[in-house]
């Protein structure tokens, strides 16, 4: 307890509280049922207090005990924020988001001092979890200048790390590769394996094992992300661990999906949703399905994409991880355009702007965007296609999310084509391409390829018409290999150079 003290002693510390209620001095906020109460007091009266306490020299005292407190808080919610209890203690720590940002204010006034470096640490590598679910950027923040401090145990350190490789995935996925994630991932898994520390362990060989996710099946990356995950679930199977035997499935379903293998991807998804619904875990539930939805859209399979989505946003709004609502909320509005029902997909992508509040990043807001431009393109209106799709590119680029940013450069390079800016298209589809291929994403790769060939096409010449069929045959081969059929209003812009390369053979 943070206000007992020599002289106050524990137990009359609510008895005075109380007597300070009574007095209006402090105030008692509603709570939810279940939930500990909550005081606060008037700013005027709380400065005053803190300039008491500076005067007397206990601030640093109180401070410490502060800390003290939210350490032990956040310690047991590392492991709440897994299964049942994970949306009430999202709710409590929510809650406490000032006293935390207080608790870190105050260590990181004391660079000099090792005690404050430990603290930061492992109140840091506590939370990674409850960024992760919605609050990445503040983490972020938090652990770069955590981190950069020099001290600490290895084991706060490890901790600390191992919660940088969640926060600084792509779109705040954990299945996302990254090598900054990688580079954390691995200090973390040598330091907690230097100190026995199995059971964490475990889930930085997993966090390290998304790096084979975008890596060709075969390769040296995606053999050594195979060996992570086996490891990983030998020591979950050690631990009774259900919640890390969940989370590997979900990296194994990823890296399926990645690579067109639909027979794999599937089944191991739907086995991976029915562990965390078990487990009574909203965002493990809501992740999986939101990603599963996105693979069957990937392949071609728009209707039955549409429930999963749907679940995988009420799951995340039911729990609480409003980022995965978000991006769910566009998946389902692509889905639906590919169904031909513009409207519902509108309301969709409109839903996940005004939702762009709580993960703090306006991801909502890109989203929406980007939604709004895929229905100017469908339209044809490549004037307003361009301006949507400009303002989601720079959105992107500084949410860090690859994929989306070759996406949008897909269509503008389709802009630049409608405009006869001819070398301006061929950079943005080179471009695309190459992310695609560097990001593992082969929709994104055969996008690339058929601007080029269609560019290659105006050409008009024998040769070009040549090197436009076979652009063009490498975009098929890309697409079959990786399961990723040409979504109905790309079909339709391809028509016209199908139909010149058939007739002129």
């Amino acid at each position: 307890m943070v206000a007992a003290g020599p002289d106050v002693p524990r137990a009359d510390v609510f008895n005075l509280l109380s007597r300070l209620v009574d007095r209006h001095m402090v105030i008692v906020d509603d709570v939810q049922p279940g939930q500990p109460s909550r005081y606060r007091m008037l700013e005027t009266l709380r400065q005053y207090a803190v300039d008491r306490l500076g005067a007397a020299g206990e601030a640093d005292q109180v401070a410490a005990a502060h800390v003290g407190y939210f350490r032990a808080l956040t310690d047991a919610a590392e492991w709440t924020l897994r299964g049942p209890g994970q949306a009430a203690t999202v709710r409590r720590l929510r809650d406490e988001l000032p006293n935390l940002r207080a608790a870190f204010a105050w260590l990181a006034a004391g660079e000099q001092d090792a005690a404050r470096v430990e603290d930061a640490l492992h109140l840091a590598g506590s939370l990674g979890w409850f960024w992760h679910f919605g609050r990445h950027v503040e983490g972020r923040d938090v652990l770069r200048r955590v981190i950069a401090r020099a001290g600490g145990s290895p084991l706060a350190r490890a901790r600390a790390l191992q919660a940088a490789s969640l926060v600084e995935r792509p779109r705040a996925c954990p299945v996302h590769p990254s090598p900054r994630c990688a580079e954390t991932a691995a200090e973390s898994l040598a330091l907690f394996e230097q100190l026995g520390d199995t059971r964490r362990a475990a889930i930085s060989r997993v966090l390290l094992a998304v790096e084979g996710v975008s890596a060709h099946e075969g390769d040296e990356k995606a053999t050594r992300s195979q060996a992570l995950l086996a490891a990983a679930d030998e020591q979950f199977t050690v631990d009774d661990d259900a919640w890390g035997h969940a989370l590997a499935a979900f990296v194994r379903m990823e890296t399926y999906l990645k690579t067109g293998d639909a027979a794999r991807a599937l089944p191991t998804g739907r086995a991976a949703a029915a562990a965390f619904r078990e487990l009574s875990d909203p965002w493990g539930l809501s992740a999986v399905l939101y990603h599963l939805g996105w693979g069957l859209r990937q392949f071609g399979r728009y209707a039955e994409a549409v429930p999963v989505l749907e679940e995988a946003i009420e799951v995340s709004a039911n729990g609480g991880t409003q980022n995965t609502e978000l991006w769910a909320l566009a998946d389902l509005g692509v889905a639906l355009v590919n169904l031909g029902d513009l409207d519902a997909a509108r309301a969709r992508f409109d839903a996940a702007g005004v939702g762009s509040t709580e993960s703090g990043d306006g991801a909502g807001h890109v989203l929406a965007t980007y939604g709004h431009a895929l229905l100017a393109r469908v339209a044809g209106d490549w004037t307003q296609a361009r301006a949507r799709y400009g303002a989601a590119l720079s959105g992107f680029e500084e949410l860090g999310t690859p994929v989306p940013v070759g996406l949008a450069l897909t269509v503008l390079g389709r802009c630049d084509e409608a405009d006869g800016l001819l070398d301006e298209a061929r950079e943005r589809f080179e471009q695309a391409r190459d992310i695609g291929d560097t990001a593992g994403e082969p929709h994104l790769v055969a996008a690339g390829l058929e601007g080029l060939a269609r560019l290659a096409a105006a050409g008009g010449s024998p040769e070009a018409l040549v090197e436009a069929r076979a652009l063009l045959a490498r975009a098929d081969a890309v697409r079959e290999h990786g399961g990723r059929p040409r979504a109905p209003y790309e079909r339709a812009e391809l028509a016209a150079l199908t139909d010149r390369l058939t007739t002129s053979v």
